[in-house]
Formats: C-alpha cells, structure tokens, sequence
C-alpha cells in the first residue's frame, strides 16, 4: 500500500521558492515585532491576476509612506509572482504579496534593517459560501474607531489588531462584519471591504478623505456604475444615511461584491440582496473577463 505524498504549498521567499513549512522568518522581524510592515492581496483567474499593476502601484506608495526600501521593481515581483502561480499549479488562486521593514534589533531607538522580508504567497481560491451572495449579509457599526488623519489610515499594514478587534466585537454580537467610524463619527469601511451605498439611483461611498483604504475593486465599481445607470458620488456618510439607503454592498478584491441586508437593527431595502447590486456584480463579473490585467 502506498502512502499518499503530503503536497507542500511553495513560498517565495526572499528570492527563494520553499516548500511552507521550510517559509521562516527571524523572531526578530519588525512585521512580527511591531507589525512594520505592509501587504496586498489579490485573486487571480484563469492563471491571470486582476488589476496586479493597480495592486503593485498601491503597495509601492505605501513603501514609500513607511519609508520600508525594497531592492526589486515592479516588473520583477509581477514575474514573481506568475512564476509562484505556476509552480503550485494555480489557475485560480488567493495571492498576498507581504513586505516587512526586515530583522531589526529590539526596541525603537534604533530603526535599522539591512534587507527586507518579502513573502509571495498563493493558495487555491476559495470562494466566499454562496448563501452570502444569496441572502446578504448583517453589519455592525462598533465602536473600534479608524483613525483618519493617520498617515497609515490609507495603506494595508500588518498591524491589523484594529480590524481584528472589531471583527470580534461583531462577531460577538451576532453579526457577520463590522462597519468601522472614524474619530468624527463618520462610516469608514469594513474590516477588509470597502462599503458602497444606493439612494435613488446615486451610488455613495465613504470618500478618502473618510480614512480608507483606495481599494482596487472599489475604484473598478465606480467605473463600471454609469453603466448601470447609476451617478457616483464620494462623500462623508453618516451612520443615519446607512440606516436609510435603498441597497447596501462591501466590496473587496477577493469577495467582488456582497450585498448587505442589515445594519445594526436596521433591514436594508425590502431585506434582501437589491437589484441594483445584482446588475453590478454582474457587470462586475463581466469586467473581470475584459479588463484583467
């Protein structure tokens, strides 16, 4: 009887393709120390990943905001990155590109590394249950606040204890996302999705000036909405301008578009996924096929 070969996913790590469980970082890494560090993630399909320029422009304002210096271009992590693809034989596939500030010594008073850590990831894409998409989901706004006049509120770090926590708060109610405020009581986003809302025919979404992250798949609805007939408007909402919208919907590279049915106490529309939504998510769906690269 032979025994079934247990499949390693391959890492690229540093420069190297390791199998995981040989992936390992310095215990004095600042990513692992301090949460120094940033990171996108990204799907691919069809053996393509969406929007990966878009994601390799974000990740490289955000070295330059940290100050976090990384020795390989643009082009080289996009080789990287398909070449990862290809050895774990993925078509379709969830892919984080994560950058540290490197190893370091302990404490604050001295901030200086030599290399840094860059980690590529990529595992076979699981899609989010389809009952979510079916039925919607509920959303809390919690009390973990985001701080928008952060010079960081705008980029993907690792220190994400701020989304953990309130990810468990609304967990802990009974809620399947948390809606985050920032410091002036204004929506912000989710804990990994941006949030988009539909009042008579107007699509609406928490400006930048709010303290979010510029999503990819945000910036790809906004441009598809006209199609739908919908005009686009960014804004500072209120909580009560969610309360009160015709349709509710978060938005993120790897879920596209969830339609959301409740906030807090409140049933969104008639309690089900909208029609607008749904003729977005398929335009999106759509776009996704056209607009890949």
């Amino acid at each position: 009887m032979c025994r079934r070969k247990n499949k390693h996913m391959k890492i690229w790590l540093n420069g190297k393709i390791v199998n995981d469980k040989n992936a390992k970082i310095s215990v004095f890494d600042r990513g692992f120390m301090y949460g120094d560090g940033v990171f996108e993630t990204m799907g691919g399909s069809n053996g393509v990943v969406f929007k990966l320029g878009e994601h390799l422009d974000r990740i490289y304002k955000s070295f330059k905001i940290t100050g976090i210096r990384i020795p390989y271009s643009k082009d080289f992590l996009r080789k990287q990155i398909y070449r990862l693809l290809k050895v774990n034989k993925l078509k379709d596939a969830y892919i984080r590109l994560t950058v540290t500030r490197g190893t370091g010594t302990v404490g604050l008073a001295k901030i200086e590394c030599k290399n840094p850590t860059v980690v590529i990831t990529a595992k076979q894409f699981k899609p989010y249950p389809a009952w979510m998409y079916k039925k919607g989901i509920r959303v809390k706004i919690i009390e973990v606040r985001q701080n928008e006049n952060s010079p960081v509120s705008g980029i993907k770090t690792v220190s994400f204890l701020n989304y953990i926590l309130a990810r468990l708060a609304s967990k802990k109610a009974g809620f399947d996302d948390a809606i985050m405020l920032n410091s002036k009581g204004k929506v912000c986003e989710a804990t990994v999705s941006n949030i988009f809302l539909i009042k008579r025919k107007k699509l609406i979404t928490p400006s930048l000036k709010s303290g979010i992250l510029p999503g990819i798949t945000r910036r790809s609805v906004m441009k598809i909405a006209p199609t739908a007939g919908l005009k686009v408007k960014e804004a500072l909402i209120t909580p009560r301008q969610l309360y009160d919208a015709d349709e509710v919907f978060l938005t993120n590279s790897i879920m596209e578009i969830m339609p959301v049915v409740r906030v807090d106490n409140r049933i969104i529309g008639s309690g089900k996924p909208g029609p607008i939504t749904k003729r977005l998510h398929a335009a999106y769906t759509l776009y996704l096929t056209t607009r890949q690269i």
